[in-house]
């Protein structure tokens, strides 16, 4: 179920980041805060959230990481095994650690090709490509070799170790809080659900200081996007720890934080993207094609495959949508966190309304318009990243057992809207927007491990749905087959998905 192939995840765990425009060279803009660290200064969009940002310190290699007596175990999935589990040397055979290959991709032909293709030089060297294929140091040429041959190594993840790295296995670490391991020690402490995903989102989806833009996408890069729960469970990621969380509440909880995180990392991004392009004579493309939907032009067309009638989507015809898969299930994270984390109100987003609205008029909007609201929009959020982090480390009660069921149950009616005659049409008729339906709905089941077998049916119809043409079929790369048939099973898919979800229904389809 949950192995949909989405073009956006991409072998190695991390994307190539950076513009390649003309201007590549300048500096991205720090956030507006600057908190203090230990006298040094960590950059970060808000002085509350912790975990995401840059440190100052410095990284290590994992060299200490892999003893035998820490984490080089040699014992895959066992605790004190850790680095043994995320290393491709150590049993190669089966699944692996993609983040552990990040580095390595940068040496095949297509990444050669690329390079070849933007005038980059060498892709293993362009820090446009290493940002986030790699841990990019300035320490001495022979310990920035080893960091970078690491790939997306430790301190990708857990920071630079710098300074907890003598420090993080003593009883004093137990008693620091979180935001003290962050401030104190650049300690990433991916135990909290919102400074893990937002730190992941920084390279699956980018932000103000990486990105994959439409240059990089035609010169061959994968597109990129972030699902927190479809990546933690993707069939080829060998994890080497184990939840503390369990199921459901886990992924329930991932869910919601890894929506409110890629519409961050998103709005960020749109942010510095304004701000770069804002200066007189800046030489930008502005609007920037990649953070619009691709397969609003990506698909096939002709007389049989006008959608129109099909979607109840508001947005204008030509107009293609914003961020559209960080967008559609944003709302509905929203009303559910205050189930999620009991004692947390709903925020509105009005201010990401606001930016969605802007970014999808039919002109394309002014920069400083762009900028003005994607800063309003980031405060708005943050807000809700700073709550959402304090739930978190308050260790909230367990949910109540309907949660995954009600919740799968809204996102299965958020792809259906009402038209005028009162028939049901699809809310938006984007691939996006069903995908990101459709990923909910399958985390839901997931975390419910089968428990509702009803469910499965028409998760599985949608999962083959979506799925794009095979090599076989000519292109593969996108929706080709995208017809008004095929829309006609999704919506079909999720109507029967919103009714066996619905709270008279039983496990097994029936009635209560």
């Amino acid at each position: 179920m949950r192995s949909l192939v989405l073009m956006a995840v991409i072998l190695g765990g991390c994307t190539a980041a950076g513009l390649v425009n003309p201007v590549l060279s300048q500096p991205s803009p720090e956030g507006p805060s600057t908190p203090r660290l230990n006298s040094q200064t960590v950059t970060s969009a808000s002085p509350l959230l912790y975990g995401v940002g840059t440190s100052p310190f410095r990284h290590r290699p994992a060299t200490s990481c892999s003893a035998a007596s820490c984490h080089g175990g040699g014992q895959i999935g066992k605790v004190g095994s850790e680095h043994s589990t995320w290393a491709p040397e150590v049993f190669p055979a089966g699944e692996t650690d993609p983040h552990s290959r990040a580095y390595r991709v940068l040496f095949n032909p297509v990444s050669v090709e690329m390079a070849k293709k933007l005038n980059l030089g060498e892709a293993h060297k362009a820090e446009l490509c290493l940002q986030c294929h790699a841990v990019v140091t300035s320490d001495e040429p022979d310990i920035r070799e080893q960091i970078l041959a690491e790939g997306v190594g430790c301190s990708a993840c857990h920071g630079p170790a710098e300074k907890w790295l003598n420090v993080h296995y003593l009883p004093e670490w137990q008693t620091l809080s979180s935001r003290d391991k962050w401030q104190k020690y650049g300690f990433i402490p991916t135990k909290n659900l919102v400074a893990r995903a937002l730190n992941c989102a920084r390279c699956h989806l980018g932000d103000s200081t990486r990105e994959v833009n439409h240059d990089l996408y035609a010169a061959g890069h994968p597109r990129i996007t972030f699902e927190a729960a479809r990546l933690h469970y993707q069939p080829d990621y060998r994890k080497h720890w184990a939840e503390q969380l369990p199921q459901p509440d886990f992924e329930i909880r991932l869910w919601i934080v890894g929506q409110a995180a890629a519409l961050r990392s998103a709005t960020d991004l749109l942010r510095s993207r304004a701000e770069r392009a804002l200066p007189p004579g800046a030489d930008r493309v502005w609007p920037e094609f990649a953070s619009y939907s691709c397969y609003s032009c990506h698909q096939r067309i002709g007389d049989d495959v006008i959608r129109g009638s099909l979607s109840a989507s508001p947005r204008p015809r030509g107009v293609p949508g914003w961020e559209v898969l960080t967008n559609t299930c944003g709302d509905i994270a929203a009303h559910y966190c205050r189930i999620a984390y009991p004692g947390l109100s709903s925020p509105t987003l009005i201010e990401v309304q606001k930016l969605r609205k802007l970014m999808e008029s039919p002109r394309p909007p002014s920069v400083a318009r762009v900028k003005e609201q994607a800063t309003k929009a980031l405060a708005e959020l943050d807000a809700w990243l700073v709550a959402l982090q304090a739930a978190e480390d308050e260790k909230p009660q367990p949910l109540p057992s309907e949660t995954a069921e009600k919740l799968a149950h809204a996102i299965a009616n958020n792809a259906l809207s009402l038209g005028a005659n009162g028939e049901t049409l699809l809310a938006d008729h984007d691939w996006d927007a069903l995908a990101a339906n459709y990923l909910g709905c399958a985390a839901m089941y997931h975390a419910s491990a089968g428990k509702f077998p009803a469910w499965k049916r028409p998760l599985d119809s949608l999962q083959e749905q979506l799925r794009f043409p095979t090599p076989s079929q000519g292109r593969f790369d996108s929706p080709a087959d995208w017809t008004v048939q095929k829309l006609n099973t999704l919506r079909d898919n999720f109507i029967q998905l919103r009714n066996v979800t619905a709270p008279s229904a039983t496990p097994n389809g029936g009635k209560k």
